[in-house]
């Protein structure tokens, strides 16, 4: 090890540990990186505990269905006009799936 230089060792916290930093968080008028730096955190980790600890009615947007490592992409689908706009007549039917990638899919429904 070099002289002068100190290894900073983080510490690994489970899932109760994490809810408590995040509530700690939430009443600390900080920003993401003045809290970590201040409790010793990765902002890395920070930030994917609290994705992960979040729930849906917070904003968490759910992952429909993961994708398939045996599936090929597939071209871009032009899908023209969903709506004039101004017209009384009712709107079509919509079922749209988009897989972004590493699990994560979103569905759109439209009856």
């Amino acid at each position: 090890m070099e002289a002068g230089r100190q290894v900073v060792r983080r510490r690994r916290l489970d899932e109760p540990a994490w809810r408590e930093v995040l509530q700690r968080f939430d009443g600390a008028r900080m920003t993401v990186e003045d809290f970590c730096r201040a409790e010793g955190l990765c902002r890395s980790s920070f930030t994917r505990w609290r994705r992960r600890l979040r729930t849906p009615a917070e904003g968490a947007v759910p992952v429909v269905a993961k994708a398939s490592k045996q599936e090929t992409p597939t071209a871009f689908v032009d899908l023209g006009m969903l709506g004039s706009g101004g017209s009384a007549a009712p709107l079509p039917a919509l079922d749209l799936r988009i897989e972004l990638g590493g699990g994560v899919v979103v569905h759109l429904v439209r009856r």
